[in-house]
């Protein structure tokens, strides 16, 4: 990006440097400066970024940005307003100015698995950038689309908490096709319903032209309820009303596939993961490569190849024992999901369950559920940890044998040579915060 543009998109003043220089890369944090690069320094709750203009030039930064009157004669320096507005204005800037299309992803979950295996697809044609970790929100999206050099596609996921959040992502971003995978409980305790989330989901369109395309699950309850005239709503999923649908559906315990049909021809789509909902992310994966007119073969051929990000359901073979680490978040959706992927197994089957948080009003209810759920599905012993985990405990207790609970995690790792055999397969979720890392650790 020229150091003109980034002055027209931010309306600042060029304080030192040349107009005409390049800069192509962009940083929040100083500890990650590139040469040439350039600092934007934040305000945090706990911090002030302009506190390490000095630290950033250190570490190679050639231009900043800042709200305060600084002088580096021999760097660029642009005065701007607000840096985080500015931020938010180059990535919009250079969003608009770039021959380039963008891929949204969002949903309650499945967001990063969906993100990676939509990019395995299109990269199969063109070339792609996509987000990378958790860079998903108002500092994160911005930040990922300023990564552009020459790309054909950006593939970008795209997280919320509150209303209005993705309506201001969706104005960056501008998508071209945007994919929901679910409405699920994750947040209901800032958003009050499901009703809400929905809402708050559909704000990705915001953004999006008339004639542009939505793919969205259609064996999602709250998703079926969606009718947008102005856009190209492409619906997937198992059932008849799906216009992308998987049929003679094969879950193993490390592998799935299906049978996908469009336009008359029936394909045989292999998924490297396991899991049913990692079928409806595959189904979303075809369903944009479709739109962006790349051949079934290479549709197919890019989710064969699909990894899955590091932390997401990290499959780990450690003592004789298979562990499914699900410690990064849990919802109840997620939850289910991860269950459904343990029961899958042949060998004898552990669950350790932790606390589901931001759930305010409706968390012993929707812990209640995940207890009933995990009785019905042949797991052979539960493990409860965690003051809203007791639910969980006490609802799957009614109907299940081998049901344990604890306080701690403490508690769970003095008791692990006792709970756990030779060749178990032992499932560890809980929300991030939960710390069950430590159990996984131990294990």
């Amino acid at each position: 990006m020229k150091v003109y543009e980034i002055v027209e998109a931010t309306q600042g003043i060029l304080v030192s440097g040349n107009k005409d220089d390049e800069i192509n890369f962009f940083s929040q944090d100083s500890r990650q400066m590139k040469n040439g690069g350039m600092y934007i320094p934040l305000k945090g709750e706990r911090f002030d970024g302009h506190n390490f203009i000095e630290s950033a030039f250190q570490t190679g930064a050639q231009a900043i940005i800042s709200e305060k009157d600084v002088k580096y004669e021999d760097k660029i320096v642009i005065k701007v307003k607000d840096t985080y507005q500015a931020l938010k204005d180059m990535a919009s800037y250079l969003r608009n100015h770039r021959p380039v299309k963008v891929v949204g992803v969002t949903g309650s979950v499945g967001k990063t698995s969906t993100r990676d295996m939509v990019y395995s697809v299109v990269k199969q044609k063109y070339k792609t950038l996509k987000t990378e970790g958790n860079y998903n929100n108002e500092i994160g999206l911005p930040l990922t689309i300023l990564r552009y050099h020459d790309e054909e596609i950006l593939v970008l996921e795209m997280g919320m908490n509150h209303l209005q959040e993705m309506s201001r992502l969706s104005m960056i971003a501008r998508p071209d096709i945007a994919c929901i995978t679910n409405v699920g409980t994750a947040h209901i305790g800032e958003l009050g319903s499901r009703e809400n989330i929905l809402k708050a989901k559909l704000e990705i369109t915001d953004g999006m032209k008339e004639g542009s395309t939505l793919i969205i699950n259609q064996d999602n309850d709250m998703l079926q309820t969606v009718e947008l005239p102005h856009l190209n709503v492409v619906r997937v999923g198992k059932g008849k009303e799906a216009s992308i649908q998987a049929s003679h559906i094969v879950l193993e315990e490390t592998k799935s596939s299906f049978e996908v049909e469009y336009q008359g021809k029936k394909e045989i789509i292999e998924v490297p993961v396991q899991g049913e909902h990692n079928i409806s992310n595959a189904l979303i994966a075809i369903a944009v490569g479709i739109a962006l007119n790349i051949s079934l073969e290479d549709i197919k051929k890019g989710i064969q190849e699909f990894k899955l990000t590091k932390n997401r359901m990290d499959i780990l073979e450690k003592n004789h024992k298979t562990v499914i680490d699900g410690t990064y978040n849990a919802s109840v959706d997620s939850m289910k999901s991860s269950i459904d992927v343990l029961a899958n197994y042949k060998k004898r089957k552990v669950a350790i369950l932790a606390d589901m948080l931001e759930l305010g009003d409706y968390s012993q209810q929707l812990h209640e559920e995940v207890g009933s759920y995990v009785a019905s599905k042949g797991i052979d012993i539960l493990v409860c940890v965690g003051k809203e985990a007791k639910y969980i405990y006490q609802k799957a207790r009614e109907s299940m044998k081998d049901v344990y609970y604890f306080e701690s995690n403490q508690e769970v790792i003095d008791r692990l040579d006792e709970l756990l055999k030779e060749d178990d397969v032992i499932l560890v979720k809980g929300s991030h915060s939960m710390n069950l890392k430590e159990v996984v650790e131990k294990i």
